[in-house]
């Protein structure tokens, strides 16, 4: 697969180390593992969230998960191989689903599940990239229209701005002409952020000590009430 080069992919990369590995939990262990995270589970679901919140996503998706377990009669961990977490089902959880968990949503899910959903969220991307391999302006086009697909509630957090920043500084550094801003301040003091660092001669690592980075962060802290990252795993 091509891979998405730069801030991004840095974040990312640390997800790709488990391929070739083997769960080697047994049938009895694996059972008896999602029988446990399934009572943890229903102990956090006291009350059921309203219908199409993050709330509700985090509750489905953890559904989901506890059945692909159920079926696999496994329990995802850090050893948990590439497959075995698309058994599970995580490719066929939707985009608001696999946001909650990548983002922690209620605590349902553990340190392995936001990893595994982090890399799914990473294999999206490259499938889209993946379909422009002559073409990638194209394929950065698309994946701006990915990222602007994303709920309201991914939308909010710092690194979905972050990303999106990225992702959009990419595309007109491979040729893009179309005007892809969204009107979105903070999304375009990033973009200043970006240029302070080709000025610099810096690398992608370098962008959170560039002023406008800092800029940007305090503005978005305002309009969130101080909040920080949604992800509270990296």
């Amino acid at each position: 697969m091509t891979s998405i080069s730069g801030f991004m992919a840095n974040r990312y990369a640390a997800l790709s180390s488990n391929a070739g590995q083997r769960q080697s939990a047994s049938q009895t262990a694996g059972n008896a593992a999602v029988s446990s995270q399934q009572a943890v589970s229903k102990e956090t679901a006291a009350a059921a969230p309203a219908p199409g919140t993050l709330a509700s996503a985090a509750m489905i998706a953890r559904d989901k998960i506890d059945a692909g377990y159920a079926k696999l009669g496994i329990a995802g961990t850090s050893g948990t191989t590439a497959d075995q977490w698309d058994a599970v089902g995580f490719p066929d959880l939707d985009r608001q689903m696999l946001f909650a968990v990548k983002s922690y949503a209620g605590g349902l899910f553990s340190e392995a599940e936001v990893s595994a959903a982090k890399k799914e969220f990473n294999n999206r991307i490259s499938d889209i990239m993946d379909a422009n391999p002559d073409d990638p302006a194209q394929g950065y086009r698309d994946v701006i229209d990915f990222y602007d697909a994303a709920s309201d509630d991914e939308k909010a957090t710092f690194d979905w701005v972050v990303d999106r920043s990225e992702v959009q500084k990419s595309y007109f550094v491979h040729g893009g002409r179309e005007d892809v801003g969204m009107g979105m301040p903070v999304v375009e003091k990033l973009m200043q952020a970006w240029g302070q660092l080709s000025a610099a001669g810096g690398n992608s690592n370098d962008l959170p000590n560039m002023p406008a980075y800092h800029e940007a962060m305090m503005w978005w802290a305002q309009d969130n009430g101080g909040a920080h990252h949604v992800d509270l795993l990296t």
